[in-house]
């Protein structure tokens, strides 16, 4: 097999991580014994492979560095190994696999799973994580990397402050993967089928403590730590203990390996075949990467060849996952081609607190950070750093606007969504914030971000009204197209658009109702930069944005709009009443209308979350069902000369409609689990 069928292989298979759906519970306490001939386990009651003895163990780790590899990496590597015979004869004929920018050398074999640990940046988690540019309390931020050298190398890093700040993040990713990803039944019944890709990695700590180096799961971190839980390790052991200890790691792996199930009481061999199973998993191993494309190091392939699995089907992330990871993998393109200075690379990742920006000579306000982003990443001269970015983790051969603005906006939002992530589930502004993302990546789809060189000026939101409204005076009297009277405008809009989406102001186009206003939010935000009132609606959006409220309405002589709301909570205009707040449904309706109906309301007063969840599930079965029966009509769509019109032509580049199906289906599926979870639980 080649290298590029090797990587096409890796690509088309299912991976357990994603497809297990967790359907085989196992309940520990339980006394009865699965029938072993029901569940299809790798080793099944065979005998597991004895420990090395410590001289095959010496002498694989002498051919490692024989074969180039650093001591540590050798040393580790044949530690992991279950057959180091296996491992010297693999290191003098390595496969190699063609990525991104270079050529890694690889071998396949088994590892034991107490010698390797998740890669702790694992970007599975990176919707979840605390970034320094949110300033919350108690929280250090991520941990930096995975870096490398340039030029050919077999090593990564990844730095810390601390142990403790090590440990606090790689528990924060263990938790996070247990929760969103439990495999442990899956691999306590049948262990793990497919393999896992690992790289060598210097664990470093800038206190001063020395480095750790360690195997780690650069894609797998799923299954090595659900199968770690199985086995009962925990973070400490596998980061810092068992690497300088290895009398420890080799007596835990023979209690496992050694031990007789057949002599144990039911309870106990239930707990060893669990075990065992989780062992010891199939791996492939990176040895070196040479680069073959200049700007390409170690680390941008990784992450490259990581996302090429995950970003695109068959292997989702999350959505935020797979943005994260694409903007990631910008801003590190637009560093190596010395766009961004490291200061200026480091706010844009998040990773300066806001006393550290604000020392930089950096906005801080969060609605300023973010249109920080958007100028600087938007401008048409970037366009072909970020689309390489954004290609080197996807299967994609060429980057859509949306696809390029959504990465950019998605790291516009990192602060916003890290202190969201620090705050209870029911507080406001974490729901706000959860609210906002979608809207907010469409408005930034605005062209004009694009097409203009507008900066943050740090001015307040009364001296930007008083010059965006100059501006429009001045390109209105202008008889030609001037993109120099526009940047005010921009800073004033792409300020304003966090408010206004966080608080409704601004949302996503309606899908599905013929009659609706079908506009995108960037659309209407372009016709709010087109007159006075709409400049003055966003710079109150500001003004109030800023001090926690919902932002209110103008009148196009800049007065308060007031009302009172009727029964369905719509608001109606009443000079005694309260000031009235700025929704989407009145800019689009009232403000800047097409001539499209407005929709009525047809929520009832007084629903309740119960009525709500029933009423939105009947709908969406509806929708389905009426989905089900295009999806037939269409595949019976004859063309002239006869047969079916699709099996001929098919259907070119459906990928945003197969994401939003398969994020559906996954969230479906969680659900019916949990369903049956709970009628468990009943019945019993």
């Amino acid at each position: 097999m080649t290298a590029q069928n090797d990587t096409e292989y890796e690509e088309a298979t299912p991976d357990m991580e994603e497809y297990d759906t967790g359907a085989d519970e196992f309940d520990a306490d339980e006394n009865t014994e699965q029938d072993s001939a029901a569940i299809w386990s790798r080793f099944g009651d065979s005998d597991l492979p004895a420990l090395p003895k410590m001289a095959a163990v010496n002498r694989a780790a002498t051919a490692g560095a024989e074969a180039g590899l650093p001591p540590e990496f050798a040393t580790a590597l044949a530690h992991a190994a279950v057959d180091p015979s296996e491992l010297r004869s693999l290191l003098r004929r390595p496969t190699r696999v063609n990525i991104a920018g270079g050529v890694i050398e690889a071998i396949d074999l088994d590892l034991y799973v107490p010698g390797l640990v998740p890669l702790p940046t694992n970007n599975r988690t990176m919707e979840k994580r605390v970034y320094p540019a949110a300033g919350a309390n108690g929280h250090a931020g991520p941990l930096t990397g995975p870096r490398s050298a340039s030029g050919a190398t077999t090593t990564l890093w990844i730095e810390g402050g601390d142990v403790s700040h090590v440990q606090d993040e790689t528990e924060r990713a263990r938790e996070f993967i247990l929760a969103n990803n439990n495999l442990r039944e899956s691999i306590a019944a049948r262990g793990i089928a497919m393999p896992v890709n690992v790289v060598f990695f210097e664990l470093r700590h800038r206190d001063g403590e020395p480095s750790m180096p360690l195997l780690g799961t650069a894609d797998g971190s799923s299954r090595i730590t659900n199968a770690q839980q199985v086995l009962g390790l925990t973070d400490p052991q596998t980061h810092y203990h068992y690497p300088t200890n290895r009398d420890d790691y080799r007596r835990f792996i023979g209690t496992i390996s050694e031990a007789d199930p057949d002599a144990l009481r039911p309870a106990a061999r239930k707990r060893l075949i669990r075990q065992r199973n989780a062992l010891i998993t199939p791996a492939r191993v990176f040895l070196r990467f040479t680069p073959t494309r200049e700007g390409y190091d170690y680390a941008r392939a990784v992450n490259a060849f990581v996302g090429m699995l995950h970003v695109d089907p068959p292997r989702p992330w999350s959505q935020t996952g797979k943005l994260e990871a694409m903007a990631e993998a910008v801003l590190e393109v637009l560093r190596g081609a010395d766009v961004l200075d490291d200061p200026v690379h480091d706010y844009l990742a998040g990773l300066l607190t806001p006393e550290q920006a604000e020392d930089e000579g950096l906005p801080v306000e969060r609605d300023e950070q973010a249109a920080f982003v958007l100028a600087a990443l938007l401008r048409e001269q970037h366009r072909d750093l970020v689309n390489r970015g954004i290609q080197d983790v996807t299967a994609k051969k060429s980057v859509s606007p949306g696809r390029r603005t959504d990465v950019i906006a998605e790291l516009a939002l990192r602060a916003t969504r890290s202190i969201a992530t620090t705050l209870d589930t029911k507080d406001p502004e974490r729901q706000r914030a959860e609210r906002m993302r979608a809207p907010y990546l469409r408005t930034a789809r605005l062209a004009r971000y694009g097409k203009v060189e507008w900066t943050v000026t740090g001015r307040s939101p009364e001296e930007l009204l008083e010059a965006a409204l100059e501006e429009l005076r001045a390109d209105s009297s202008c008889s030609h197209s001037n993109l120099g009277l526009w940047v005010n405008r921009l800073e004033l809009a792409a300020i304003a658009q966090y408010h206004l989406t966080a608080w409704g102001g601004l949302k996503r186009e309606v899908m599905g109702d013929t009659e609706a206003d079908k506009r995108g939010p960037q659309q209407i935000l372009e016709s709010m930069l087109s007159d006075d009132q709409g400049l003055r609606l966003l710079a109150q959006a500001i003004i109030d944005g800023r001090a926690g409220t919902h932002p209110r309405r103008l009148s196009e002589s800049g007065d308060y709009q007031r009302g009172v709301r009727d029964l369905y909570g719509v608001w109606e205009e009443n000079p005694s009443g309260t000031p009235m707040p700025i929704e989407d449904a009145w800019l689009r309706y009232e403000v800047y209308p097409t001539g499209a109906a407005l929709p009525r309301p047809v929520t009832p007063p007084n629903e309740t979350p119960r009525m709500k969840a029933t009423r939105l599930k009947s709908q969406i079965a509806q929708y389905i069902e009426q989905v089900n029966l295009d999806v037939e009509e269409l595949a019976n769509v004859e063309e002239a000369q006869g047969g079916p019109l699709l099996d001929k032509e098919g259907w070119a580049k459906p990928n945003e409609l197969l994401s939003h199906l398969m994020n559906a289906h996954s969230q479906i599926s969680y659900w019916t689990r949990v369903a049956e979870r709970q009628m468990t639980r009943s019945n019993g």
